[in-house]
């Protein structure tokens, strides 16, 4: 639900998500936060809050430690490897020290017990929105030669969006779903995971050397335009090669992201583990789209009918061990067709 955005001459100017299971207490703290001078969005749940956090811009979210389904704690990673400037406050009803410093490792700003008073909750956040927003600009000027090159090459997947309707958005919500899988995986560094999400955002890139009456085509294809529909993971791979160097896993995943686990994908044939770890989870997160996204040819499917198609392929098409890493976050999961 959406709260009212308050009224107030000495209003801040942000926005805050607020995410709380219980009703009463969602209330309370948006009204806090409103009569502080933020602006709120309340949602119930953590998967509410991811898809939230694709529609709109925040400034911080203030979040409950015990959500149900996706937890505080999945949530906060979550947004650490995606919104690493979103100031994020947990909110906790438990006094546990082993927890405290988990979240605080894991990347909140503060870990702050219930009930707490509204001058302690807008000062804490108005600390954590200035230190994220400093620490932002000191990374900004680091990162910036490299973010240039990497901006260009998003320049030319959001030019593909604009001219194909089924991929408007199709980038992000494959990298949504690549990320939160990522996410579930033992032993995988931040790092990784944030290779694979850019890598899921470029996946198609290489399209754009394909023509529109190719991709828009609604008949069969004929032998020579899929092969000029094969030949897109190559042009891909060459157009985001200036990332190899500080991301190799990004030109791996964009140039092998056709291979099959069986090895009859597309173009080199690869097979099993010799296609890279991020390759294979777009691979699913890509079915997972494609599947519940309405095209020139199908309409869109449900969750369930989704699952029921890549489980039917594991082994074949998809890495039969993520299969049922994707089982299980499928329920955190936005429906492709509601953004």
């Amino acid at each position: 639900m959406n709260t009212p955005s308050p009224q107030t001459q000495s209003g801040y100017g942000f926005n805050i998500l607020v995410v709380e299971d219980d009703e009463e207490q969602l209330l309370l703290n948006a009204a806090l936060l409103q009569n502080a001078g933020f602006e709120t969005t309340a949602v119930t749940n953590a998967k509410d809050a991811v898809e939230m956090l694709t529609r709109d811009e925040f400034q911080g979210i203030v979040c409950d430690l015990g959500l149900p389904g996706m937890s505080g704690a999945e949530l906060l990673r979550f947004v650490r490897l995606q919104h690493k400037n979103l100031a994020f406050l947990m909110l906790t009803g438990h006094d546990e020290v082993n927890t405290a410093v988990q979240t605080m490792q894991d990347g909140a700003d503060e870990y702050l017990l219930k009930p707490i008073s509204p001058m302690e909750l807008s000062t804490k956040l108005l600390s954590a929105i200035a230190t994220r927003r400093d620490q932002s600009e000191v990374a900004k000027r680091e990162r910036e030669p490299l973010m240039n090159i990497f901006r260009g090459v998003n320049s030319l997947v959001a030019g593909l969006e604009e001219k194909d309707t089924y991929t408007k958005n199709h980038s992000k919500k494959v990298a949504t779903a690549s990320t939160r899988m990522a996410q579930e995986l033992p032993g995988i560094t931040r790092q990784e995971i944030l290779e694979i999400r850019y890598g899921a955002l470029l996946h198609d890139v290489g399209k754009i050397a394909v023509p529109l009456t190719i991709l828009h085509k609604t008949s069969k294809l004929t032998d020579e335009e899929w092969e000029v529909i094969k030949h897109h993971p190559i042009a891909g791979g060459r157009i985001v090669k200036p990332l190899c160097r500080d991301f190799p896993e990004v030109h791996r995943i964009v140039r092998y992201e056709h291979e099959r686990w069986d090895g009859n994908g597309y173009t080199e044939g690869l097979a099993e583990e010799k296609i890279p770890l991020g390759s294979r989870l777009v691979m699913i997160a890509d079915a997972f789209d494609a599947i519940c996204s309405r095209r020139s040819y199908s309409e869109p499917q449900s969750k369930d009918e989704a699952l029921r198609i890549i489980k039917d392929g594991a082994g074949s098409q998809f890495d039969p061990g993520l299969v049922p890493i994707f089982e299980k976050v499928l329920d955190d999961l936005p429906h492709p067709s509601s953004n």
